[in-house]
């Protein structure tokens, strides 16, 4: 008996399964479209918000200067620092960042404030990992530096505020280097810009939001050693829902580089040397052994997510970022400008 005729139930069966591919494809490519749509807006939004943020910097310095604070600025350390955490922190970074958690409020999948609860011996070997990792990329930046200098006869410069020479500037030096960045900068990348980001997947949001972290830095020593950092700390909040361990983080990253100017002050410059690397040292232990305990505790596993048929592959998603960083990276790279010496 021949199986092989025309049935045309089965004929019918194929087209439906065939027209319901077809419309799964068009899904697929519309949620695909409109998710390239929203991350070009994101991105539109973040490079805003880092504009934004260094033009109130300069409208804030264009005030200091109509209010005849000039001078107090150039001669005072302690007024540097002060202007610092009131115009840099509270008046430019806190509103613009904010202003895009605004717009970009209805991308938030989690709490805007992540603070979940780590427990205290598994928080603190995250906050010694992620000293570790810092350590290593002030080695890298130190290296490059280095380099730049020795091979290709350019020195690279930064920014320096003075020294503390009294008590009172360094307890503003303290709160305007360790305690407000810590405060702001974290709000600004790794609960604003990060919690925008994370519903396009989060090794994406890992990466965007360390570049952005790095580009509002202003010159390119900065952006390197900032996009290193951006990447553990966002890493970490990530992996533990917990923002505040960034923070003390942060903080404490901060804190080595204010430990070693009131030595300096306080001391000599060779004495401050030490002091670094003995701390260093303790970091560097502190940071291995808290690596193999949160290798033992597994705290590195991660969520198993299948892909989503409906969402671009990374470089799609990063090439929609793009447009909207090129103005904040044109910055970066006026800026750099003075900071590059020729040897």
């Amino acid at each position: 008996m021949n199986n092989n005729y025309y049935n045309p139930q089965n004929n019918q069966y194929y087209q439906q399964q065939n027209a319901q591919y077809i419309m799964m494809q068009r899904q697929i490519a519309y949620a695909k479209k409109q998710q390239r749509s929203e991350l070009v807006k994101v991105g539109f939004v973040l490079g805003g918000a880092i504009i934004l943020y260094l033009f109130l910097q300069v409208f804030w310095a264009s005030m200091m200067n109509t209010l005849g604070l000039s001078d107090l600025y150039n001669n005072s350390t302690m007024f540097k620092y002060a202007f610092n955490i009131v115009a840099v922190d509270l008046l430019a970074m806190f509103p613009a960042f904010g202003i895009a958690a605004l717009i970009l409020k209805r991308n938030f999948t989690s709490e805007f404030f992540p603070a979940k609860k780590v427990g205290k011996l598994k928080a603190t070997a995250w906050v010694f990992l992620g000293m570790g990792f810092t350590i290593l990329a002030n080695y890298f930046v130190s290296f490059m530096m280095t380099f730049v200098k020795n091979v290709l006869g350019y020195e690279l410069t930064q920014n320096e505020f003075g020294t503390s020479n009294d008590l009172l500037t360094c307890i503003v030096m303290v709160a305007a280097t360790v305690f407000a960045p810590a405060i702001f900068e974290e709000f600004a990348f790794r609960c604003c810009a990060l919690g925008a980001l994370k519903k396009y997947g989060k090794g994406f949001a890992v990466f965007m939001v360390s570049i952005i972290f790095g580009l509002v830095h202003g010159n390119v020593i900065q952006f390197v050693f900032a996009f290193l950092v951006g990447l553990i700390l966002a890493y970490i909040t990530v992996q533990t829902d917990n923002v505040i361990i960034a923070m003390v983080i942060h903080a404490l990253n901060n804190g080595r580089s204010a430990v070693n100017d009131i030595v300096t002050t306080a001391t000599d410059e060779k004495t401050a040397n030490i002091v670094a690397v003995v701390i260093m040292i303790i970091l560097g232990v502190l940071a291995v052994v808290s690596l193999v305990y949160l290798l033992i505790t597994k705290s590195f596993k991660a969520e198993k997510k299948i892909k989503s048929l409906y969402d671009n592959n990374f470089a799609t998603k990063l090439a929609c970022m793009i447009p909207g960083l090129i103005v904040p990276f044109g910055i970066l790279i006026a800026l750099t400008k003075q900071y590059i010496t020729k040897i």
